[in-house]
């Protein structure tokens, strides 16, 4: 068993402190996960987290996570922490590496998380909590290194740690864990941060990619430096920085910068109204990290801090390397980074927008892969076929978009790309996963997939990875949601077959009520499901076979559905301020006898 600590995490924890010193521990910890379950619904934010995962099983999780990255089954190490916090109220004091094993052997053994975690009650509130707090770290990057032969800097691509520790490789810092210790300087308070003791003038490195949100002096913190990481729930404070030249060059409220570079170099300022003044009296890195489910609650008195000690510990396995500048006598990081996320972002964030009051959006309809030419048919293309149609649309200027895209621009919510283009996959076959993902991820490009629930349940249950039949698990899903490059949405639960009905089509002798009720039942029980796997409900629901009724399109909307993806061929044109052009849209089915050329005819 690991010993943890008990953690100060926000206004409020004091008592639980003093309430487990009276031996109510149980009690009120059962109360405070009763409030974070409520906390935790689609509509209220969470208001109390606490972190209390000690370092080894952290990294042992950590470990796992990247070790089954390229395997069939990837194990996320989120899902084994809030496994472990669920099953022990948050409580490490009660760890067993043997309750890891067995949950990691089960999912190996083709389990889903969501499956071994349904009853648990708090398994939930733990996958988002911990999440915004971990979701971060791990990932795909692309790192510039010297090839061992010619001694070139070469990219090599990984999958691992890709936060790094806030003081530069090389340079020595203590540090102990004083996370909620008592401050006294303006008025009695607790520290909500990680000092790491370390000599004046140390570089200082970004954590977490970001972008930069307060940049000055604070009479608390000194010359202090504020970065939210890209998914907004990540608030990283530096604080203590050098005197007379605190802040790396053309860093500015604004700037966005990549984990690992170098942001300023530790001092002493702080505990002063007056600027550039030294009243701290021994020189170290005040690290802070704030989690922020509202805005609102960003500068108010519920602010969530998290104890990072061991946090800091882990982190620390990964620094950056830095060189100076002879010149000016600034450091930054030795070796270029990327991380292929937050490189995708870039460079859709990058691309031309257009201010038209409408665009032509030419959908294109994918559904399975498969290299072996004798299974290939109307619905059946080759892998490299797909690539080759990606190099074309990317050689012609389009950008890939999501349908959350296309209807915040009609609904005035947000812009779209000069030239605009959706790839849509049909039924969610286990070879889009297998062959599409890794060319998504290759071009930085993006697909919407409309899965069938009972066949991803199915597959779940009794997994089986064959290209030519399988389909989806819901751990495919969830990897596949969480990569940035494909948006889940809803083909039905269980319609996409001819024995009873056309799709979702109305029964020729069936009353409106029943129909409504039919297709109600169907649809959210998808639509639960994948809200649960996901955290995000669909928008835009797809016709099994293309086929609709007279209701159908009214049943959708009272969903909640805001888009419908058809099978009639041609280019929609997408309107501001008009939803009703989000329904029906139009697709062209991708056949494998066309070369890329003679099939995008219809783009010109």
């Amino acid at each position: 068993m690991i010993k943890s600590k008990a953690k100060f995490i926000a206004a409020g924890a004091i008592l639980l402190c003093a309430a487990i010193s009276l031996g109510l521990s149980s009690l009120l910890s059962e109360n405070l996960l009763i409030t974070a379950q409520k906390q935790t619904s689609a509509e209220k934010p969470i208001k109390w987290v606490e972190f209390d995962v000690p370092y080894e099983v952290m990294k042992e999780a950590m470990d796992i996570d990247i070790e089954t990255y390229n395997n069939n089954i990837h194990i996320n190490w989120v899902d084994i922490l809030a496994y472990l916090g669920a099953k022990y109220g948050g409580q490490f004091d009660y760890y067993q590496s043997s309750d890891m094993t067995q949950f990691v052997n089960k999912i190996k053994k083709g389990c889903s998380p969501s499956s071994l975690t349904k009853d648990m009650k708090y398994f939930d509130y733990y996958s988002r909590a911990y999440g915004a707090i971990l979701n971060g770290f791990l990932g795909e990057y692309q790192i510039k290194l010297p090839d061992k032969k010619t001694k070139e800097l070469t990219w090599k691509k990984a999958y691992g740690l890709k936060a790094f520790s806030p003081v530069a490789e090389g340079y020595y810092y203590s540090d102990f864990d004083d996370f909620g210790e008592n401050r006294s300087y303006g008025y009695s308070r607790r520290h909500l941060g990680h000092d790491m003791i370390t000599s004046v003038g140390t570089p200082v490195v970004a954590v977490e990619s970001g972008t930069v949100e307060a940049l000055g002096w604070n009479q608390y913190g000194g010359w202090r430096i504020g970065i939210r990481s890209y998914d907004k729930e990540r608030y990283y404070y530096y604080a203590h920085l050098r005197k007379d030249s605190p802040f790396a060059d053309n860093l500015y409220i604004g700037a966005q910068v990549t984990g690992g570079d170098v942001i300023g170099y530790t001092g002493q300022t702080g505990y002063s109204i007056k600027e550039n003044v030294n009243n701290i009296d021994t020189p170290h890195l005040h690290f802070g990290l704030q989690l922020i489910f509202e805005e609102d609650a960003k500068d108010s008195p519920t602010q969530i801090w998290i104890d990072l000690f061991d946090i800091a510990r882990l982190l620390s396995t990964h620094r950056c390397t830095v060189v100076e500048d002879k010149k000016t006598h600034e450091y930054k990081r030795k070796y270029p980074f990327i991380e292929d996320n937050y490189y995708l972002n870039e460079i859709q964030t990058s691309v031309p927008t257009t201010n038209s009051k409408e665009v032509e959006l030419p959908v294109l309809m994918y559904h399975s892969l498969l290299k072996d030419p004798s299974r290939q048919n109307q619905y059946v293309v080759s892998p490299d076929l797909f690539e080759k149609d990606l190099k074309y649309i990317k050689d012609k200027g389009y950008t890939t978009v999501f349908m959350k895209d296309v209807i915040d621009y009609v609904e005035g919510k947000g812009k779209l790309p000069k030239k605009p283009i959706v790839i849509t996959f049909d039924d969610g076959y286990y070879n889009n996963y297998y062959y599409a993902f890794p060319l998504l991820k290759k071009y930085n490009m993006k697909a919407v997939i409309s899965v069938v629930g009972k066949m991803s349940d199915e597959f779940t249950n009794n997994p089986d990875e064959n290209p030519n039949y399988s389909h989806l698990t819901w751990d495919h899903i969830l990897e596949m949601h969480m990569s940035g490059h494909w948006e889940i949405q809803n083909h039905s639960y269980d319609c996409h077959t001819y024995t009873d009905r056309n799709g979702v089509s109305q029964k020729k002798d069936e009353t409106v009520t029943a129909y409504k009720d039919f297709l109600t039942s169907d649809i959210y029980h998808l639509q639960n499901k994948i809200a649960y796997v996901t955290g995000v409900a669909p928008n835009t629901f797809t016709y099994p076979f293309g086929a609709f009724s007279e209701k159908t399109d009214d049943v959708i909307k009272e969903m909640g559905f805001k888009a419908t993806l058809g099978c009639t061929e041609g280019v929609s044109i997408i309107k501001k301020g008009e939803p009703q052009c989000l329904y029906k849209i139009k697709r062209h089915l991708r056949p494998p006898d066309k070369s890329s050329r003679e099939f995008f005819d219809f783009l010109r």
